[in-house]
């Protein structure tokens, strides 16, 4: 996972005080898309290398959707040419009671968010991979940074 570092522009007073405020409504799969090289043999163990990146709308009302993609690379140790790779992008509908500033989500992206997306990526690659008749990917347990 990609992560810079930075000095916070919100206190954590202030982000809890935000974070607290914040009523979940919905959490869905925007998009996805998965592919299988049929070519490759599947490699008794995989190089799985893993990517996000978040953004977000404000909408009315103090609704906010928050876009949360992941793109998912597997390959044998060594090799160049990919196994697999899923790309799934979930939307987070949320009702913000304070405001949701740029600050709040930059913090807000690279700890919280993951928390909640994670279990969600996990049951889907799980299920993905299944469907594309080789045994399931299972991701390992989110652990912040």
């Amino acid at each position: 996972m990609t992560t810079e570092n930075k000095k916070a522009k919100i206190s954590p007073e202030d982000y809890k005080i935000i974070l607290e405020g914040l009523e979940l409504i919905s959490i869905s799969m925007k998009d996805c898309k998965a592919f299988i090289n049929t070519d490759l043999i599947q490699p008794p163990e995989l190089s799985i290398q893993i990517e996000d990146k978040a953004s977000f709308r404000l909408k009315n009302q103090g609704v906010v959707h928050i876009f949360h993609n992941y793109k998912i690379e597997a390959k044998k140790q060594g090799s160049k040419s990919k196994f697999l790779s899923i790309e799934v992008t979930f939307l987070v509908k949320i009702l913000s009671k304070k405001e949701f500033t740029n600050d709040f989500f930059d913090i807000y992206k690279d700890v919280s968010l993951r928390l909640n997306t994670w279990p969600y990526l996990r049951e889907f690659v799980n299920q993905i991979t299944l469907r594309m008749n080789i045994p399931p990917l299972i991701l390992p347990f989110f652990k912040t940074p």
